[in-house]
């Protein structure tokens, strides 16, 4: 862990912390970073401070579009009034009986899913996005290719909810607990047993107030951008094609540095789980929301709770932040229909890439974010 000290044009103080470890199974590879950027929290009227921190593991691999399934579908049926954006004071129909919930994810830790996705099934634009090259500070070891959506796990957010909070509460930041519990051994603890694994953590403070918004969209920003840090580790991380599952925790509280004693009364503390069972099956997973800016995205606030989705038998219904997540054990072709918008065909073989559906304003189908299906 690496303290990097700046003062800001606003005279705040403010620190960055940031390394990161990977494993190839059954192998570990431990590696330690230099800093980057931080969140200035130049609106406050009197002096501030801030921290952020993150980890990782990762494995990589490619994938291919295929143009059988793309943006701009044609539904087997759109259900009446489903011609316009979802209104939050109209009434949903409500799920039917049977329905079991989505993995859990609160709004922010769908948001963090939701640029995670972006920034993999679209790494270029997510790069430029950020004005850098994709491969910046390591040339060639990231292209260009999507890589498959991965879809919440509750067992790794779980596991991502409990190193969250037990860093905030007893103040320490490092992927190894006190004890020496790695990243690892607290997945196989809660029963994940993992193909490939990897943890990526994001810390920020402030003697202040934080946006939480602003806060999330930010260490997203940091870990993708991965300033000055060996190897871009983070990046390398959630790019990582491997992967097909992850666990979220965004945690809030206050933190004490153990090096300098400082409490940031106002921290956030985000950690990523990211794995691959030995043999996995193939999520059809995805956001049911409205695009109410019209920027084309999901953004916080527009996903549509509790509503139901069915992928031929199994019933769903979409967590807090409008998430939706099915596992597909079998080759085959299934009926996916909303209950608020249209049907669709969706046809999985052996070993495909994961398939992210999002259902947009209850009318439009977008696959993969407009990629259409990944070989």
């Amino acid at each position: 862990m690496v303290l990097f000290p700046f003062a800001s044009d606003n005279l705040n103080p403010q620190v960055h912390l940031s390394d990161s470890v990977e494993r190839h199974w059954p192998s570990r590879i431990a590696q330690a970073g230099t800093p980057s950027g931080c969140h200035r929290s130049g609106e406050s009227l009197f002096a501030a401070r801030c921290l952020a921190i993150c980890l990782s593991i990762f494995i990589v691999a490619g994938a291919e579009c295929d143009p059988s399934l793309s943006n701009g579908i044609a539904p087997m049926g759109v259900p009446p009034g489903a011609s316009g954006v979802v209104n939050a004071a109209d009434e949903l129909p409500p799920p039917p009986e049977g329905a079991t919930p989505s993995p859990a994810a609160t709004v922010l830790e769908q948001l963090t899913l939701e640029r995670i996705n972006r920034a993999r099934l679209l790494p270029a634009g997510e790069a430029l996005r950020f004005g850098i090259a994709l491969d910046e500070g390591i040339p060639g070891a990231i292209d260009a290719m999507p890589k498959q959506a991965v879809a919440m796990n509750t067992t790794l957010r779980r596991t991502a909810a409990d190193h969250s909070e037990d860093m905030l509460a007893r103040n320490y930041f490092a992927h190894d607990t006190p004890e020496g519990e790695s990243p690892f051994d607290r997945m196989i603890r809660n029963g994940y047993v993992y193909a490939a694994a990897g943890e990526n953590l994001a810390w920020r403070g402030t003697t202040a107030t934080l946006d939480p918004l602003q806060t999330v969209e930010q260490q997203h920003q940091d870990l993708f951008v991965d300033r000055d840090i060996a190897n871009r580790g983070h990046r390398v991380t959630m790019l990582d094609a491997d992967f097909r599952e992850v666990g979220i925790s965004v945690q809030r509280g206050s933190f004490t540095r153990q090096e300098d004693g400082i409490t940031y009364s106002d921290s956030m503390m985000i950690t990523q789980d990211y794995g691959t069972i030995p043999i996995s099956p193939v999520f059809v997973l995805g956001v049911v929301y409205d695009d109410v800016n019209r920027n084309g995205q999901y953004d916080h606030g527009e996903g549509i709770a509790n509503t139901a989705v069915t992928l031929e038998s199994v019933v769903k219904t979409t967590n807090e932040g409008g998430g939706y997540t099915f596992r597909v054990n079998n080759p085959g072709t299934y009926t996916l229909k909303f209950s608020i918008g249209p049907s669709q065909s969706v046809t999985v073989n052996e070993d495909d890439a994961n398939m992210k559906i999002d259902l947009v304003d209850r009318k439009r189908l977008v696959v993969n974010l407009g990629l259409g299906k990944l070989n």
